[in-house]
C-alpha cells in the first residue's frame, strides 16, 4: 500500500505539549507539513468475485484529509487505468477505437489515392452533433440523478435502521430486567441486520445464499438458533423480526412501554422495505437501453465529423470523449443498485457494538443518574476495572468514602452530611466508570473504531453467548459475495 508523506516527520511531531514549556523563538516561515497518511487511509478499489466493486469505507478524519487534500488530482490522474470506470468500459472503447482507427485510415488512404472514395460528393459535418448534444446532456444528467437519489435513500434506509437499533436496546437496557432476554435481544438484532444484508447482496433459493447466511449468522447466534433461521427461509429477516417482536412481548414492561419498543421494530421492517423496493425495482429498463443505443450511435459516428479538422488526432480525441460520456453513464448504472457499494458489514458490525454497549453500560448509566441507588456489587465491580484514570480519582474516593464512614448514623439511614458525602463518592466512582469506559477503547476492531475494553467486568451476563463479543467490521472473516474490503 502506498504511504504518502514524510514518515518520520509524521513521527516526531510534538503532541501534547504546553506553549508555557516551548522555548521563545523568533517567528520563522515553517514549510508545510506533510500529510500523515497511516494505512487505513487510502480509499482503495476492489475487485471480487468476477465483478468490479468499489470499496466505500465509513470516512473519519484521517480519511477525509486524504480525500480533500489537493494531490488528488494527481492520484486520480496516475490511476485512470486501475479505475473501476476503464476496466468496466474496455469492451466498448476499445470497439469504438476500432471504428476511429477504420475511419483514419480509410480517409488517409482515399487521400493517397491508393483506394477509390466511396462516398465521393458526401461533405461530412458536425451540425448534427452540435444539434444532438444538448439531448445527450440531459439524458446523462437525469440518469445519474435518478441513480444518485436510490444511493441517498438506501443510505437513508440503513442509518435510519441503526438509530432504531439504538433506540429499541437504549430503552430495553432501561426498562429490561431480565438478563436473559437482553442477551437475546442483542443476538436477534444484530441477526436481523445480517440476515437484510445477505439478501440484498445474494439472490434468494441460491446455495450461495445459505452459504453467506450461514457464515455471516454464526459469530453472532447460537447453533439452534442458526438453523431455526435457516429453515425459515426465504425471508430470514422477517423471521428475525417476528422473533424480536415476541422477545418484546415476553419482557412484559407495561403497555405503554411495549407500544414504544414496537415502533421502533417497525422502522425495522420500514427500512428493509425500503431497500427492497430499491433492488426488485431499477429504473426503467427503456430509459437505460435508449441512453446506451443513443451514446454508442453519437460516439461512433463522431470520428467521420471530426476527421477534417483533426486528421490522425482523431483516434485520441474520440477514445478520450468516449472514456468521459460513457464512463458518466456507467457511474450511474452502478450506483442504481447501491448495496454491493455501501459499507454493509461496517454499519452492521457497529450496530453489533451499540447494542452490546448498551447493555453493558446499563449499571453505569442508572448509577449516574442515581448515585444512591449503587449498590456494593456495583462498587466491587468497578473497583475491578484497574486503569490509571481510576487511580487519578482514587484520593477523591478515599476522602468521599472516610467522610461517609466517620459521620454517625441515624436509626433510618445515614445522616445529612454522611448522605452528601456519600453521593460525592458515588459520582467519583461513577466518574472513574465513565473514563474507564473512554480508556478502555482501542484505535482498532469494530465499525466504530472500537473494541471492547475493561467495561466487560461489569457485564450482568453470567454466562455470555456467542455474540458476546463484537463482530469485526475492519476485518470481516469473509464478506458477502466473496470479496474483501480492504483499507
Amino acid at each position: 500500500m502506498r504511504i504518502t508523506g514524510n514518515r518520520s516527520a509524521c513521527a516526531t511531531r510534538p503532541q501534547g505539549l504546553a506553549r508555557a514549556q516551548l522555548p521563545v523563538r523568533p517567528i520563522v516561515r515553517r514549510p508545510r507539513v506533510p500529510l500523515c497518511v497511516v494505512a487505513e487511509s487510502p480509499i482503495v478499489e476492489d475487485y471480487g468475485h468476477g465483478k468490479a466493486r468499489f470499496n466505500a469505507p465509513v470516512f473519519n478524519r484521517t480519511r477525509w484529509s486524504y480525500h480533500q487534500d489537493t494531490g488528488r488530482y494527481q492520484r486520480h490522474l496516475q490511476s485512470i487505468f486501475r479505475s473501476v470506470t476503464f476496466r468496466n468500459l474496455q469492451g466498448p472503447l476499445s470497439m469504438l477505437s476500432f471504428i476511429s482507427c477504420m475511419v483514419v485510415f480509410y480517409r488517409t488512404f482515399v487521400e493517397m489515392e491508393m483506394i477509390p472514395d466511396y462516398f465521393e460528393g458526401v461533405h461530412f459535418t458536425d451540425t448534427p452533433f452540435q444539434l444532438t448534444s444538448f439531448a445527450l446532456s440531459l439524458l446523462l444528467v437525469f440518469r445519474t440523478d435518478a441513480s444518485y437519489s436510490r444511493w441517498c435513500a438506501a443510505m437513508d434506509a440503513w442509518s435510519e435502521l441503526r438509530t432504531c437499533s439504538a433506540a429499541l436496546m437504549r430503552k430495553a437496557a432501561s426498562w429490561i430486567k431480565d438478563t436473559s432476554i437482553l442477551r437475546r435481544l442483542v443476538r436477534w438484532v444484530a441477526a436481523y441486520a445480517l440476515c437484510l444484508m445477505v439478501q440484498l447482496r445474494t439472490d434468494a433459493g441460491t446455495g450461495e445464499e445459505e452459504a453467506t447466511m450461514r457464515e455471516q449468522l454464526a459469530p453472532v447466534l447460537r447453533p439452534v438458533e442458526l438453523e431455526e433461521v435457516l429453515s425459515a427461509g426465504p425471508y430470514y429477516h422477517t423471521f428475525c423480526l417476528s422473533v424480536l417482536t415476541a422477545l418484546v412481548e415476553a419482557a412484559e414492561v407495561g403497555e405503554g412501554r411495549e407500544g414504544a419498543m414496537l415502533e421502533d421494530l417497525a422502522s425495522f421492517a420500514s427500512a428493509a422495505g425500503q431497500c427492497e423496493k430499491i433492488l426488485r425495482f431499477p429504473i426503467p429498463l427503456t430509459y437505460t437501453r435508449h441512453t446506451s443505443r443513443f451514446m454508442l450511435l453519437y460516439l461512433g459516428a463522431l470520428p467521420v465529423a471530426l476527421y477534417d479538422s483533426c486528421d490522425w488526432a482523431t483516434i485520441p480525441v474520440v477514445c478520450t470523449i468516449s472514456f468521459l460520456l460513457l464512463g458518466i453513464e456507467d457511474i450511474g448504472v452502478q450506483i442504481e443498485e447501491p448495496f454491493s457499494i455501501l459499507p454493509l458489514p461496517e454499519i452492521c458490525a457497529d450496530l453489533h457494538t451499540s447494542a452490546q454497549l448498551a447493555v453493558t453500560q446499563r449499571k453505569l448509566v442508572r448509577c449516574l443518574a442515581a448515585p444512591d441507588s449503587c449498590d456494593a456489587d456495583w462498587e466491587q465491580a468497578l473497583a475491578s476495572t484497574s486503569l490509571s484514570s481510576m487511580e487519578e480519582l482514587g484520593g477523591a474516593v478515599a476522602v468521599g468514602a472516610r467522610a461517609a464512614g466517620a459521620a454517625p448514623r441515624t436509626g433510618s439511614g445515614i445522616s445529612s452530611g454522611a448522605s452528601a458525602a456519600h453521593r460525592d463518592a458515588m459520582s467519583s466512582k461513577a466518574a472513574a466508570g465513565v473514563a474507564a469506559l473512554r480508556g478502555g477503547y482501542s484505535g482498532g476492531g469494530n465499525g466504530n473504531g472500537k473494541a471492547a475494553g475493561p467495561v466487560a467486568a461489569i457485564h450482568d451476563a453470567a454466562n455470555p453467548s456467542p455474540a458476546s463479543s463484537p463482530v469485526s467490521a475492519a476485518a470481516p472473516s469473509s464478506n458477502v459475495n466473496g470479496s474483501r474490503w480492504h483499507r
